[in-house]
């Protein structure tokens, strides 16, 4: 979903596998904070109104049967208005993620709090978000923590799949910052003798071993915090085999010094995806000036950059030169997943043996001066979920792909596949259908028995200047099952191997000008 529509975090869930705890010590300049342990923990359960948790090492929320944790700390020299969040570790996933409660009634004990006699709970101040499992999670208390004290933080969801966190017995213990951790941003990304470093250009903390470890943990610090900038140098760094698993991340920018100065590369071969960019939960991101090599043998689901429930991310100034499937890809089909105002602009894509860029179950996306060159499958596909989906048949809607030059692509130069008010315009397309004949420069289609509705095409030259002609038509409306598609008479589509446009759609209108 937008983060429009998202409650504002101090953080969000950090990257998968991460402790923390193992790699900082509280109070280091890293959050330049105090960081308070509880002195109770403990949930309840309405499926056992009478028995008490307290020992647990772990602790539970659940919408049903309901569960509630409860948490209290000790909290000492705090000055007024100071800010505070509360971390804790998510042992299993939650797609609805917690909600943090104020409780007014710190009497309650550890060791006899049960459903039936615990506190109630009082108004969210914060939420999480989708939780990973095996990872941390922040939450905004500042308004819990006005003054020295005992407090007392509800977590509850409305997911009726529990979550477990770990609890103060456990190892990753809870804890509450006061102040809030300040951000390191930026962290600056710099080969060494022996592997990578990225340092706090705030804070001095630093992480050295190999590209995927020091990235991965500045962006723990970063999301943690709200935020902020992982800045690559001059040069090229390289994964190896590995990838960046970035899991639950808002508001950082992935930067590097120029599209052909800083290279991004891995090359893997396992029957697995190895996308160097890997987001299952990506939300303000923001990736630029630097090229992507993902190299391997080809596997079509194992792109360069991949957006799972991608949401106002912008990709721009980036090259992508290698892919074992498609360039740049965004994604909402799985359950519960939203894919919605990304933005990809003056990117290049060439040579990777699928799309060049696809929008898939994704909208309210805008695609714009890219060139793409080269590619063995569609240059920028708009395409549905498939039937068997989280999500099936799910369309992609009010996309905007504009301005964008395509050359050579594999099968069509845009294909939009089952989806409704896509707006084509201003696009050059050449010479498509170079690896898969009977393509077409500007196909507008349907598949599963699912319709194409409203789309429109504007101001678009779709035309194949070879000696010997590939691409079969300038624009083909392909299927009775795409209605009203809107055809701008300012489109130049001649010059193609069989003819300008093939239109078996329904109701296809043609406005101020004859086809």
């Amino acid at each position: 979903m937008s983060r429009t529509h998202r409650r504002a975090t101090v953080g969000r869930a950090a990257l998968v596998a991460l402790l923390v705890a193992a790699t900082l010590t509280i109070g280091e300049p890293a959050h330049a904070a105090s960081a308070f342990i509880p002195v109770a923990d403990t949930f309840v359960t309405s499926a056992d109104p009478g028995t008490n948790f307290g020992s647990k090492v772990y602790l539970k929320a659940d919408a049903s049967p309901r569960q509630v944790t409860y948490l209290r700390f000790d909290v000492q020299g705090v000055e007024p208005g100071t800010s505070a969040v509360l971390r804790f570790y998510a042992e299993s996933s939650l797609r609805a993620g917690v909600e943090a409660h104020q409780v007014n009634d710190n009497g309650w004990g550890e060791a006899t709090v049960t459903y039936t006699n615990a506190p109630a709970v009082g108004a969210a101040v914060d939420a999480s978000g989708p939780i990973s499992a095996g990872t941390w999670v922040s939450l905004n208390v500042s308004a819990m923590v006005p003054d020295d004290g005992p407090v007392t933080i509800a977590l509850t969801t409305t997911d009726d799949t529990a979550v477990r966190i770990t609890s103060r017995e456990g190892t990753n213990k809870p804890q509450l910052f006061v102040p809030a951790p300040s951000s390191p941003s930026p962290f600056v990304v710099t080969a060494t003798s022996g592997g990578y470093q990225a340092v706090s250009q705030t804070s001095g903390q630093t992480y050295a071993g190999s590209l995927k470890f020091v990235v991965e943990r500045a962006v723990s610090d970063l999301n943690e915090t709200g935020g902020g900038t992982v800045q690559f140098a001059a040069g090229v760094f390289d994964l190896g085999a590995e990838y960046f698993k970035l899991v639950q991340i808002t508001n950082i920018a992935f930067a590097g010094t120029g599209v052909d100065e800083t290279v991004i590369r891995n090359y893997s071969s396992t029957a697995s995806d190895t996308e160097p960019f890997n987001f299952t939960g990506a939300y303000g991101v923001t990736v630029r000036d630097l090229t992507v090599s993902a190299g391997g043998p080809t596997r079509s689901t194992s792109d360069a950059l991949d957006f799972d429930e991608g949401n106002d991310v912008l990709v721009e100034r980036v090259k992508v030169t290698a892919a074992r499937g498609r360039g740049i890809v965004f994604d909402g089909k799985n359950a519960d997943w939203t894919s919605t105002g990304n933005t990809v602009r003056d990117c290049v894509v060439v040579g990777v043996p699928g799309d060049g860029i696809e929008l898939l179950a994704s909208s309210g996306d805008t695609i714009t001066g890219c060139r793409i060159t080269d590619v063995g499958g569609h240059g920028i596909q708009i395409n549905k979920s498939s039937p068997t989906a989280d999500q099936p048949n799910k369309k992609a809607t009010r996309n905007l792909v504009t301005g964008n030059t395509i050359t050579q692509a594999g099968q069509d130069g845009i294909n939009v596949t089952s989806g409704d008010d896509n707006e084509i315009t201003g696009n050059t397309i050449t010479d498509s259908s170079d690896d898969t004949s009977g393509r077409d420069g500007i196909r507008i289609t349907s598949t599963d028995a699912v319709s194409c509705d409203g789309n429109r095409v504007w101001g678009n030259l779709a035309t194949d200047d070879q000696t010997t002609r590939t691409q079969k038509y300038g624009l083909n409306i392909a299927s009775t099952l795409c209605h009203s598609t809107v055809v701008g008479p300012d489109n130049v589509l001649t010059g193609n191997l069989v003819g300008p446009i093939r239109d078996v759609g329904t109701g296809t209108i043609y406005p101020s000008a004859s086809r």
